[in-house]
């Protein structure tokens, strides 16, 4: 459990419920994604505050629109938390996606900046600067070992996949540390969760590309409530007879429907779709909490889905694709 007690949640927990009546229900999403155009699209989003009233005056200025949305978010819940160090492994991806980045451009003698995000624990140029200078003082222990070890054997044997392997384990092996240490169950069933997606996605796109059973036990993320061994035992089998072996994680639909679909049509939208669903009916029992941990945590996840679905909505006028397309593409919403 966390160190506060519940009563310590009483005004995040307040300020986060009157914040989920802004956010988009389905019905909402389902009109923007029929509406004739972008700007249509926008008209929409805009009588639910996006961009405050602004007129974009480029279509593809909505991306920074939405970064600020996702700010916006993270500065309500972090600026009513008791301590914020409790919600600090949503900030993990962030930093290693930037330590990623700035490692990269490093070795391939450009600058970082375009390849870099927000929202982290450090600016990003102040992570393109530690990096440069290995200066890992302010660092995760998994951060500055990870780091470390890419840089290592990349100047051994220059593949830049090391890299993402080697941070991505580091990553998930600290939201998952950063959770126990917390002790909220919510907060850890989710990271579970969130290993569990990750493994099912490498281990379909890793089958469908041919690639062998060792090169899965390289990515492989441990944490996660299936094991390794599901995994590469069942790596020669049909999905069907995965279906019935994932079952009991509740990721039969995702071989069912999501991993076939992707090995008959070779597009993994179904099946990302389907594991983004499936993290919207975990957090969903957030909403019945009433003070704690899970809103605040249950609500960042939820803007971030609702980004997803808008981007997908925006970047689908731009693109001119169909509106049955971009609504079979929409993620459950969380209200």
């Amino acid at each position: 459990m966390s160190k506060y007690k519940d009563d310590s949640y009483i005004f995040c927990s307040s300020l986060i419920k009157a914040s989920e009546s802004t956010m988009l229900p389905e019905a909402e999403l389902v009109r923007a994604a029929e509406a004739e155009d972008f700007r249509a699209a926008m008209t929409i989003l805009g009588e639910h505050g996006y961009g405050e009233g602004r007129t974009l005056e480029n279509p593809r200025d909505f991306v920074k629109l939405l970064s600020e949305e996702e700010a916006k978010a993270y500065e309500l819940v972090f600026s009513s938390l008791p301590d914020q160090e409790e919600l600090a492994l949503f900030r993990a991806p962030k930093d290693f996606h930037n330590a990623k980045a700035a490692l990269k451009a490093e070795f391939l003698g450009i600058e970082p900046d375009g390849y870099m995000t927000e929202g982290g624990s450090f600016e990003p140029k102040a992570m393109a600067t530690m990096i440069r200078e290995r200066n890992f003082m302010f660092f995760s222990g998994e951060l500055k070992e990870a780091v470390s070890e890419a840089a290592e054997l990349f100047a051994k044997g220059r593949d830049p996949q090391e890299i993402d392997i080697i941070l991505d384990r580091a990553c998930y092996r600290q939201m998952l540390r950063q959770a126990e240490e917390c002790g909220d169950q919510f907060l850890i069933g989710y990271v579970r969760l969130l290993i569990d997606i990750l493994n099912v996605t490498a281990f379909v796109r890793l089958r469908q590309i041919g690639k062998p059973w060792t090169f899965f036990q390289k990515v492989f993320l441990s944490g996660g409530n299936m094991a390794e061994s599901l995994f590469v035992s069942s790596y020669e089998e049909n999905y069907q007879q995965l279906a019935d072996k994932f079952a009991p994680y509740g990721f039969a639909q995702i071989m069912e429907k999501g991993a076939v679909a992707a090995r008959d049509t070779g597009m993994y939208s179904l099946l990302e779709k389907l594991c983004d669903d499936k993290r919207m009916e975990y957090i969903r029992d957030a909403k019945f909490v009433s003070f704690g941990l899970a809103p605040a945590a249950a609500y960042l996840i939820a803007k971030e889905n609702e980004n997803k679905n808008l981007r997908m909505i925006l970047t689908g006028k731009i693109a001119g694709t169909a509106k049955e397309v971009i609504l079979e593409r929409l993620r459950k919403t969380y209200v």
